[in-house]
């Protein structure tokens, strides 16, 4: 990547660090890498969590993945974002974090969402990157909430979420592949997660990126 494309659009320098990860906007290897990656998610028994996409057969699956990431960069608003960043692991993306937002200079509350390939679960890598989104979110954006949600029965996702210190905040019906399910809903203050001790995480270039995400 140019100095002089992130010159135009400095999302594309931003980078988040922690102390197994690194979280960028993807290029075009990332892409790939995640098309791949998105293949094995979860086991095909369990109930699907994400989003609808992730579950189509190839190659319908990997094209909707990067029309979603177009999609996001293309629709861009400072009222009205959605960062999608990738995860990379020795320089190579093994999921997705993302988070995204309406209306944030005003209410700066924000929502997050996010997935890893299976091979790569169960080793606290998720929340390791939800963290990292959070110190962006928190400390660099002057959010005042964030909040993520869960499907009944999806016990990492919320395992994740209490680990960061997320409380309830109530729930909702909704439908997944033409079936009932119920969505429940968490939310992190501003003060209860400057009140926990993080991983080591650096922000890299978000100054020239703070007037896209409407902040001063």
């Amino acid at each position: 990547m140019s100095d002089e494309l992130a010159g135009i659009w400095p999302l594309l320098a931003l980078r988040i660090t922690t102390p197994r990860l690194e979280l960028a906007v993807p290029n075009t290897d990332d892409l790939l890498n995640l098309a791949r990656a998105s293949r094995d998610i979860q086991p095909p028994d369990e109930v699907r969590f994400q989003q609808a996409f992730l579950y189509e057969s190839s190659p319908l699956r990997e094209r909707q993945l990067l029309q979603h990431h177009w999609r996001a960069l293309a629709h861009w608003q400072p009222h009205s974002w959605d960062l999608h960043l990738a995860v990379r692991v020795d320089g190579v993306a093994i999921g997705l974090q993302n988070m995204w937002a309406d209306d944030f200079a005003t209410v700066r509350m924000l929502e997050t969402g996010s997935w890893i390939t299976r091979r790569h679960q169960g080793r606290g890598l998720g929340t390791e990157a939800r963290a990292a989104m959070l110190v962006l979110a928190f400390t660099h954006l002057g959010a005042l909430e964030a909040r993520t949600s869960y499907i009944e029965g999806n016990a990492a996702s919320v395992a994740v979420s209490r680990k960061l210190g997320y409380v309830d905040n109530g729930h909702r019906a909704v439908s997944r592949d033409g079936v009932h399910v119920v969505e429940h809903i968490l939310a992190l203050t501003r003060e209860s997660w400057q009140a926990r001790q993080v991983p080591r995480i650096q922000v890299y270039e978000i100054a020239p990126c703070l007037e896209l995400f409407g902040v001063d």
